[in-house]
């Protein structure tokens, strides 16, 4: 028997290589095959995704934890963290990877290793963790999160226009302010009363903000919003940009170092939020993350712009602004009586 073992040896390797490949095919469908089965499901179109990040544990636990939230529903703004992956959840990445019924079955049962219904973190994150697995579970994440990202700033940009219609800042918009929005949109009478009739869902005869978000942010008023919101953002711009540039500098001013990048880093905006009466360094950490749109973990000149342009916020701004000026003409004037 011993002169057979490696026989056995190579047979067992390849029979493990050929279910491996088996379930990578399964894993990674081609286009043509992901067409063919139009199971993308609600993870989205991930095929053409061609950069993910390095396989490390830290990397995996990211991936794990970001999944199990996305699969389960959890709100993109909650701080909570969901523990377990339900069956149904399971069944839909599987089902977006291209999986069968049967094989999405075989995959969970392999995974839910003590039986119990659901797959808490440490089991999925072993799922997660199969070198077979990885690739596609990156992949999907990395969608997910530009999907999470673009709705975020849908969400923001339809606050900014309730903010900008909302004329008596009662935090309502009445069928009068709404009707100006319908004005820039170029809607008819009749169009307005029909947008006017789907936005108000609980018939109030006032949209509060979710109905407005929930509205401005559907796919089908979207591209009509985004261009409303780009015109907002210009009006607002041409105000405040002369503020937001001189305490921009100002801030700048104080990490000598940073000056070359013509960004600012978190540092810098922190102690603006503390100048500001933010002193909370999570308040500053929210704000701040708010402000970065491009997730890039640097605030632009054109995010802070767009950060000091805020209702909440343009108040504070025009304070700071007003004691930075006070503040330069004093030393002017120091400066020239010492001459």
């Amino acid at each position: 028997s011993f002169q057979f073992r490696p026989l056995l040896v190579r047979m067992s390797k390849r029979l493990r290589d050929e279910e491996a490949q088996s379930l990578r095919n399964k894993l990674f469908p081609s286009k043509n095959q992901q067409q063919a089965n139009k199971k993308v499901g609600t993870i989205g179109n991930y095929a053409e995704v061609e950069r993910i990040p390095d396989y490390t544990k830290d990397n995996v636990r990211k991936i794990t934890q970001f999944l199990i939230d996305e699969l389960e529903g959890r709100s993109t703004f909650s701080e909570s963290k969901i523990s377990e992956l339900s069956w149904k959840s399971f069944a839909k990445l599987c089902e977006a990877a291209g999986c069968d019924q049967i094989k999405a079955k075989t995959l969970w049962s392999q995974t839910d290793k003590d039986n119990s219904g659901t797959l808490d973190r440490e089991e999925f994150f072993q799922f997660c963790a199969r070198r077979d697995i990885y690739p596609t579970v990156a992949k999907m994440a990395v969608v997910c999160k530009e999907r999470m990202i673009a709705l975020k700033k849908r969400k923001m940009a339809a606050d900014e226009l309730f903010d900008f219609l909302d004329k008596n800042n009662d935090n309502m918009l009445s069928w009068e302010e709404f009707k100006v929005l319908c004005k820039g949109a170029g809607c008819s009478p009749q169009q307005a009363i029909s947008g006017w009739s789907v936005a108000d869902e609980d018939d109030s005869g006032s949209l509060d903000r979710d109905e407005f978000r929930k509205f401005a942010t559907s796919n089908t008023c979207w591209p009509v919003m985004a261009k409303l919101h780009s015109q907002v953002q210009h009006m607002k711009l041409v105000n405040v940009k002369p503020m937001s540039n001189t305490i921009f500098e100002e801030l700048q001013k104080q990490y000598p170092d940073m000056e070359s990048l013509d960004e600012l880093t978190f540092d810098q905006f922190a102690a603006l939020c503390k100048v500001a009466g933010a002193t909370s360094t999570v308040k500053a950490n929210e704000l701040f993350k708010s402000s970065d749109e491009d997730q890039s973990g640097t605030i632009s000149r054109k995010e802070f712009a767009y950060f000091c342009a805020r209702r909440d916020v343009y108040p504070v701004i025009k304070k700071i602004h007003a004691h930075i000026k006070a503040k330069k003409k004093k030393s002017e004037e120091e400066e020239k009586a010492g001459e």
